[in-house]
């Protein structure tokens, strides 16, 4: 994985485009490169502190199925998998996770 995913910056980039448009403020190319690089800096700076990082824990249930826990940075778990019958299939999980992760927010 590269130092900077480009499709978080253009999330953020998406992100702030909407802010601005609601404020009717436009901003401009170099703007949004001024915007980016800003977020660039605060992620080195975070990385270089040592912040905490998110991590999946595998772990084998009492019905002796694999899952997978996402915990943030602060140890808080955010999210629980559902049973998997090997190991290998639960790791494929976390990377499903991983590629869906943007995915849009639905309300039903």
């Amino acid at each position: 994985m590269e130092k900077y995913d480009e499709e978080i910056f253009e999330a953020v980039a998406d992100i702030v485009a909407s802010a601005l448009e609601e404020n009717e403020v436009e901003i401009s190319a170099q703007g949004g490169k001024q915007v980016a690089e800003f977020f660039m800096a605060i992620y080195d700076a975070l990385e270089a502190k040592g912040a905490p990082k998110g991590r999946y824990e595998v772990y084998q249930d009492k019905n002796e199925e694999y899952r997978f826990r996402l915990k943030a940075g602060n140890n808080e778990v955010i999210a629980v998998s559902e049973g998997y019958k090997s190991k290998a299939t639960c790791l494929k999980g976390i990377e499903s996770v991983k590629r869906n992760a943007a995915a849009e927010v639905v309300e039903e």
